[in-house]
Protein backbone atom coordinates (compact mmCIF):
# COMPACT_ATOMS: atom_id res chain seq x y z
CA UNK A 1 0.00 0.00 0.00
CA UNK A 2 2.84 2.17 0.68
CA UNK A 3 3.96 1.78 -2.20
CA UNK A 4 1.24 2.24 -4.56
CA UNK A 5 0.65 5.59 -2.97
CA UNK A 6 4.22 6.73 -3.50
CA UNK A 7 3.53 5.77 -7.02
CA UNK A 8 0.75 7.13 -7.09
CA UNK A 9 1.81 10.38 -5.82
CA UNK A 10 4.47 10.75 -8.63
CA UNK A 11 2.12 9.45 -11.41
CA UNK A 12 0.04 12.67 -10.22
CA UNK A 13 3.35 14.85 -9.71
CA UNK A 14 4.19 13.79 -13.31
CA UNK A 15 0.23 14.80 -14.77
CA UNK A 16 0.35 18.03 -12.77
CA UNK A 17 3.30 19.16 -13.97
CA UNK A 18 3.16 18.20 -17.56
CA UNK A 19 -0.24 19.90 -17.84
CA UNK A 20 0.15 22.68 -16.47
CA UNK A 21 1.52 25.90 -18.93
CA UNK A 22 5.29 26.29 -19.30
CA UNK A 23 6.26 29.99 -20.00
CA UNK A 24 6.66 30.64 -23.67
CA UNK A 25 10.46 30.99 -25.00
CA UNK A 26 11.04 34.49 -26.20
CA UNK A 27 10.30 35.47 -29.30
CA UNK A 28 13.35 36.14 -31.49
CA UNK A 29 13.84 39.75 -32.45
CA UNK A 30 13.62 40.63 -35.95
CA UNK A 31 17.29 41.36 -37.10
CA UNK A 32 17.75 44.48 -37.53
CA UNK A 33 18.13 46.05 -40.98
CA UNK A 34 21.54 47.72 -42.64
CA UNK A 35 19.98 51.00 -42.57
CA UNK A 36 18.98 50.49 -39.02
CA UNK A 37 22.03 49.16 -37.72
CA UNK A 38 24.11 51.95 -39.55
CA UNK A 39 21.88 54.39 -37.56
CA UNK A 40 22.48 53.03 -34.31
CA UNK A 41 25.85 52.64 -34.84
CA UNK A 42 26.07 56.54 -35.73
CA UNK A 43 24.69 57.65 -32.38
CA UNK A 44 27.04 55.59 -30.77
CA UNK A 45 29.45 57.26 -32.25
CA UNK A 46 28.44 60.52 -31.83
CA UNK A 47 27.37 60.04 -27.73
CA UNK A 48 30.67 58.85 -27.63
CA UNK A 49 32.16 62.12 -29.00
CA UNK A 50 30.21 64.29 -27.28
CA UNK A 51 31.43 62.58 -23.98
CA UNK A 52 34.85 63.21 -25.06
CA UNK A 53 34.66 66.79 -26.17
CA UNK A 54 32.44 66.99 -22.49
CA UNK A 55 35.94 65.70 -21.03
CA UNK A 56 38.06 67.82 -22.81
CA UNK A 57 36.07 71.10 -22.19
CA UNK A 58 35.95 69.86 -18.58
CA UNK A 59 39.68 69.52 -18.31
CA UNK A 60 40.56 73.00 -19.91
CA UNK A 61 37.87 75.06 -17.82
CA UNK A 62 39.56 73.10 -14.85
CA UNK A 63 43.21 74.04 -15.75
CA UNK A 64 42.63 77.92 -16.70
CA UNK A 65 44.59 77.62 -19.81
CA UNK A 66 44.04 79.58 -22.45
CA UNK A 67 43.83 76.68 -24.97
CA UNK A 68 43.30 77.95 -28.93
CA UNK A 69 41.16 75.28 -31.10
CA UNK A 70 42.82 74.29 -34.60
CA UNK A 71 39.60 73.53 -35.82
CA UNK A 72 40.11 69.65 -36.17
CA UNK A 73 39.25 69.29 -32.39
CA UNK A 74 42.99 69.73 -31.13
CA UNK A 75 43.69 72.69 -28.42
CA UNK A 76 47.05 73.83 -28.08
CA UNK A 77 48.77 76.61 -25.77
CA UNK A 78 52.25 77.76 -26.94
CA UNK A 79 54.48 79.25 -25.16
CA UNK A 80 57.17 81.36 -27.15
CA UNK A 81 60.61 81.53 -26.06
CA UNK A 82 62.15 83.54 -28.97
CA UNK A 83 58.95 84.34 -31.52
CA UNK A 84 61.30 85.45 -33.86
CA UNK A 85 62.40 82.36 -34.95
CA UNK A 86 60.86 81.41 -37.79
CA UNK A 87 57.82 78.56 -38.06
CA UNK A 88 59.10 75.21 -38.45
CA UNK A 89 59.44 73.92 -41.87
CA UNK A 90 57.77 70.67 -43.57
CA UNK A 91 59.96 67.50 -43.28
CA UNK A 92 62.50 69.72 -41.20
CA UNK A 93 64.10 67.41 -38.56
CA UNK A 94 63.32 68.45 -34.88
CA UNK A 95 64.12 66.45 -31.73
CA UNK A 96 60.85 66.82 -29.33
CA UNK A 97 60.65 65.87 -25.31
CA UNK A 98 56.93 64.89 -23.97
CA UNK A 99 54.84 63.88 -21.71
CA UNK A 100 52.21 61.95 -22.11
CA UNK A 101 49.15 62.51 -20.21
CA UNK A 102 45.25 61.14 -20.14
CA UNK A 103 42.39 63.81 -19.02
CA UNK A 104 41.98 62.46 -15.54
CA UNK A 105 45.86 62.28 -14.76
CA UNK A 106 47.12 58.63 -15.85
CA UNK A 107 50.74 59.51 -16.83
CA UNK A 108 51.42 56.99 -20.14
CA UNK A 109 54.80 58.83 -20.88
CA UNK A 110 57.46 60.94 -19.26
CA UNK A 111 60.29 62.44 -20.85
CA UNK A 112 60.45 60.71 -23.81
CA UNK A 113 62.90 62.53 -26.24
CA UNK A 114 62.58 61.56 -29.85
CA UNK A 115 63.43 63.63 -33.43
CA UNK A 116 61.36 63.38 -36.00
CA UNK A 117 60.38 65.45 -39.94
CA UNK A 118 57.52 67.50 -39.28
CA UNK A 119 54.21 66.01 -40.80
CA UNK A 120 56.39 63.34 -42.62
CA UNK A 121 57.11 61.23 -39.36
CA UNK A 122 54.60 57.94 -39.26
CA UNK A 123 55.83 57.28 -35.28
CA UNK A 124 54.23 60.33 -34.15
CA UNK A 125 50.36 60.87 -33.92
CA UNK A 126 48.91 63.49 -36.15
CA UNK A 127 48.21 65.84 -33.13
CA UNK A 128 51.20 66.65 -32.16
CA UNK A 129 52.33 66.81 -36.00
CA UNK A 130 49.93 69.19 -36.54
CA UNK A 131 50.79 70.88 -33.18
CA UNK A 132 53.99 71.52 -34.38
CA UNK A 133 53.14 73.47 -37.74
CA UNK A 134 52.51 76.92 -36.24
CA UNK A 135 55.37 76.20 -33.89
CA UNK A 136 58.96 77.88 -33.96
CA UNK A 137 62.63 76.10 -32.37
CA UNK A 138 62.41 76.42 -28.48
CA UNK A 139 58.69 76.43 -28.17
CA UNK A 140 56.46 74.72 -25.03
CA UNK A 141 53.34 73.10 -25.86
CA UNK A 142 50.22 71.58 -24.41
CA UNK A 143 48.47 70.40 -26.73
CA UNK A 144 44.93 68.25 -25.86
CA UNK A 145 44.50 65.82 -28.07
CA UNK A 146 41.53 64.23 -29.29
CA UNK A 147 41.01 60.19 -29.52
CA UNK A 148 40.64 60.90 -33.42
CA UNK A 149 43.94 62.85 -33.73
CA UNK A 150 45.69 60.34 -31.03
CA UNK A 151 45.54 55.99 -31.37
CA UNK A 152 42.12 56.13 -32.07
CA UNK A 153 39.94 53.16 -31.74
CA UNK A 154 42.59 50.78 -31.31
CA UNK A 155 44.44 52.46 -28.61
CA UNK A 156 48.39 51.75 -28.98
CA UNK A 157 48.20 48.08 -27.98
CA UNK A 158 50.32 49.09 -24.48
CA UNK A 159 49.97 51.38 -22.06
CA UNK A 160 46.87 53.75 -23.79
CA UNK A 161 43.42 52.56 -24.05
CA UNK A 162 41.38 52.71 -27.16
CA UNK A 163 39.52 56.17 -27.49
CA UNK A 164 41.63 57.82 -25.19
CA UNK A 165 42.46 61.45 -25.49
CA UNK A 166 45.87 62.83 -24.57
CA UNK A 167 47.35 66.29 -23.04
CA UNK A 168 50.72 66.38 -24.52
CA UNK A 169 53.14 68.56 -22.59
CA UNK A 170 56.13 69.11 -25.62
CA UNK A 171 59.73 70.96 -25.99
CA UNK A 172 60.78 71.16 -28.87
CA UNK A 173 65.03 70.98 -28.13
CA UNK A 174 66.38 71.40 -31.67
Amino acid sequence: MKYFSFFGMMLFGWVLFSCTPQAKEEQASTPLSVHEMRERLIAQNRAALEAERLDIHTFMDSSAIPFTPTGTGLYVWRQSFDATAPLLDTAQRVRIRSHVHGLHGQVFSQGLEQELSVLRDNDVIWGVQEALIQSHMGDSLICIVPAHLAHGLAGDFGDIPPLTPLVYYLRILQ
